[in-house]
């Protein structure tokens, strides 16, 4: 019996060292959107104990004959005073443009953020959070008592990017996303002549306090489901902006873009695939396609 004992804590032990370790509510990533009417706690600064957040909505509604419109009045407050206030006049709809989120960007410095955004933003009652257009996203960062608005980030996600179209949230139910190692995501529509709209997973990282743009020659992309036909025969090549052919793709013949490249911060390329698993680098200006549907998934 001893020995079964022995042997059966010998193998519990090990598994335990084998399996993942759940975190505990302390270590999870926080992202969490802000109900309205809601009080919420969190320990901001770290310090002393949790701030109580709150997000208040008034809504007063406007008749012109047929014609019905709604002032909408937003306030965010910490710990019982006001940090923002903002009222939209002469709204077509009651769906309350500005949304609040506290995430903890990166769980090593001892910080979370508040970040205030502004836009045509889904209320995400079908979990269609990502098809919001954020035109303005202020973080706040509280310490000792005080909230201080230190930057606004839909700039910087659009940074780079000469023709953007929307600054869209995630698609899993959040307008951003963090991974609580000092980097937050947000999903940049950019125009693409020919291709229409492509979608990107486009990061700041948190650096010091502040939120910075991350830089990158290319970016897979988001939401590709239906392929694009060219109107005339087109040759990809192996490089962007390269002379080496890699192979011919025929008129008519379906192609699957992959990868935006950007090069010299401005030009875009796009690496494409075939059917045949194929792929290779494409100046899409140079390449008109069938209009055929639409990548902007709306």
């Amino acid at each position: 019996m001893r020995r079964f004992l022995n042997i059966f804590g010998m193998a519990l032990m090990a598994i335990l060292l084998f399996l993942p370790v759940k975190c505990n509510a302390a270590g999870k990533n926080v992202c969490q959107t802000l109900a309205e009417s809601k009080t919420y706690r969190y320990n901001l600064d770290q310090k002393g104990k949790k701030e109580s957040i709150k997000v208040s909505v008034s809504k007063k509604e406007h008749k012109n004959g047929y014609a019905i419109t709604y002032d909408l009045k937003t306030t965010v407050t910490v710990n019982g005073k006001k940090i923002y206030g903002k009222t939209l006049k002469g709204r077509y709809s009651d769906n309350n443009q500005v949304k609040v989120m506290v995430v903890d960007t990166d769980q090593k410095d001892k910080q979370m953020e508040l970040l205030i955004m502004e836009g045509e933003i889904d209320d995400g009652s079908n979990g269609a959070f990502w098809t919001s257009d954020i035109e303005h996203i202020y973080y706040y960062q509280y310490d000792n008592g005080k909230a201080k608005r230190k930057q606004d980030l839909a700039p910087l996600f659009r940074k780079d990017f000469a023709d953007v179209f929307m600054l869209h949230g995630m698609k899993d139910s959040s307008y951003l996303t963090v991974n609580g190692k000092n980097e937050i995501y947000a999903r940049l529509c950019v125009a693409v002549q020919n291709f229409d709209y492509v979608h990107i997973k486009r990061k700041l990282k948190l650096n010091k306090g502040k939120l910075v743009n991350v830089p990158a020659k290319s970016y897979s992309l988001m939401d590709i489901e239906d392929p694009f036909r060219p109107k005339k025969d087109i040759t990809v090549y192996t490089e962007p902006g390269g002379l080496k052919k890699a192979f011919t793709v025929k008129k008519k013949e379906s192609i699957y873009p992959d990868r935006l490249y950007l090069a010299d911060g401005k030009k875009i390329y796009l690496k494409i695939k075939n059917k045949g698993g194929k792929s290779g680098y494409i100046d899409p200006k140079k390449v008109p396609t069938y209009d055929d549907g639409s990548n902007h998934m709306m």
